[in-house]
């Protein structure tokens, strides 16, 4: 499996996210979280935080699709 490189997206402003099962998300990009910082009960990846009405976090994994709105 291919993860996006979801590095470039860390406080991006406002971009999409289209999920593994193609749940489209907007929102505002937050911070990246690396593997080394999630607890032991997470998976061991790169996540980013989105905020559209709350914060929802994803995995790269999970990422099909990012892209920056303008």
């Amino acid at each position: 499996m291919i993860m996006i490189n979801i590095w470039e997206f860390e406080y991006a402003g406002m971009v999409r996210i289209i999920d593994i099962d193609g749940v489209e998300f907007i929102g505002e990009a937050g911070e990246i979280t690396e593997a080394s910082e999630q607890t032991d009960l997470a998976k061991q990846e790169d996540s980013i935080t989105l905020y559209a009405g709350g914060s929802i976090e994803f995995y790269a994994s999970e990422i099909k699709a990012i892209e920056k709105l303008e």
